[in-house]
């Protein structure tokens, strides 16, 4: 099916750094604070990454045998990718491919890049995924890290991701108009869905995973309709939760350092239910003991990575209110905030809160 409109150009956000994380950023694949970024040193085009903390932009880039991050090193400013409609309005879509399929159905995509340099995302890298960018000229990948760059070429770039527009069609799971009337091969999607939003915006109409699936008993003054959210701080993956003010904006909280953060949050991400048509796995909230348990078994905590462990949600019981908050199932440690202060649960008092779960569909599995 080809989309109805030609196809417009790629829209970048010019964004000085630590200023507010844009809204719609295109997000690397199975990344989850990782986004398309793009520098320009002497009028050269340079790739590479940024992310969100605590809803500001950093980013790092690589430039001769160094890492470029700050203000200082890269004149403040920069420009993220973002995706703002969908294809029917934009023309096309983004996917991400490997290197070695450049070539590939040239007619119906076109990768993306500027001037010489374009995207390149190592994915399977030992110590965390990595966006960098190849120069077209020399098929040399570059990427930044801990203070340098790092030089990759040849066969080693085959299995790494390219970031292409796709001009047919929609994106798997795609439920427009035109894509429901239009037969296409079911492809079971694994990954869980984040949405990137920020504080104060229109709160989504999509499915969000919501809290218990239910009206929570919590504190005084939140919608007690609540859902799983996602920010990050100094780096640090963060759980908390999100419901719909009164005035039908993103109203959040989050705890971390021993402070709740309501004011001022910034970017977040906020986690949908994936169509039923392809969504590989179901969602379920789990007691903490059966959550936490090894071996054998059909439902995986949901988490998202990070080196001090993996981060989990879930709702707790605090002085008989329910609260959706962090929980840390590796060290028995849950946390929320609650009138302005960071409430920690430990050891045994973990065990009463419901964690949230995901169980494979018949015939999937997870990475």
């Amino acid at each position: 099916m080809p989309n109805l409109k030609p196809p417009k150009e790629d829209t970048w956000a010019f964004q000085p750094i630590g200023s507010p994380f844009p809204e719609n950023p295109v997000k690397c694949l199975a990344q989850q604070n990782m986004y398309v970024a793009l520098w320009y040193k002497h009028g050269k085009p340079i790739h590479g990454r940024a992310w969100n903390n605590g809803g500001v932009v950093e980013c790092s880039f690589p430039y001769l045998k160094v890492e470029l991050c700050g203000a200082q090193d890269l004149g403040g400013q920069i420009q993220v990718l973002q995706y703002k409609g969908d294809h029917l309005t934009l023309g096309y879509w983004y996917n991400w491919i490997k290197y070695s399929q450049r070539f590939d159905d040239t007619d119906n995509r076109g990768i993306v890049k500027c001037g010489d340099s374009f995207p390149i995302l190592w994915l399977n890298r030992p110590g965390g995924a990595l966006l960098g960018y190849v120069d077209n000229k020399t098929e040399i990948a570059h990427f930044s890290h801990d203070k340098v760059s790092e030089q990759i070429t040849g066969t080693a770039l085959n299995d790494m991701m390219i970031i292409v527009r796709e001009y047919k069609g929609g994106p798997p799971g795609c439920q427009c108009c035109e894509c429901l009337v239009t037969p296409k091969k079911i492809v079971r999607v694994m990954l869980n869905e984040w949405a990137d939003f920020r504080a104060g915006d229109p709160f989504p109409e999509n499915k969000a995973v919501k809290a218990l699936n239910k009206s929570l008993n919590t504190v005084a003054g939140e919608n007690p309709d609540q859902y799983v959210a996602l920010w990050y701080q100094a780096g640090e993956p963060v759980m908390g939760r999100v419901w719909k003010d009164k005035d039908g904006k993103i109203a959040a909280s989050f705890s971390w350092g021993g402070h709740e953060y309501n004011k001022n949050i910034g970017s977040l991400q906020i986690l949908f239910e994936l169509p039923e048509s392809v969504r590989g796995f179901d969602y379920d909230w789990k007691p903490f003991p059966e959550a936490a348990s090894f071996g054998d078994k059909e439902w995986f905590p949901v988490h998202v990575n990070h080196f001090k462990g993996d981060i989990s949600v879930g709702v707790m019981l605090i002085e008989g209110k329910e609260i959706l908050g962090k929980v840390d199932i590796k060290n028995e440690r849950a946390t929320a905030g609650i009138g302005g202060k960071e409430v920690v649960l430990v050891g045994p008092a973990v065990h009463s809160c419901k964690v949230l779960c995901r169980k494979a569909k018949p015939g999937c599995k997870f990475d």
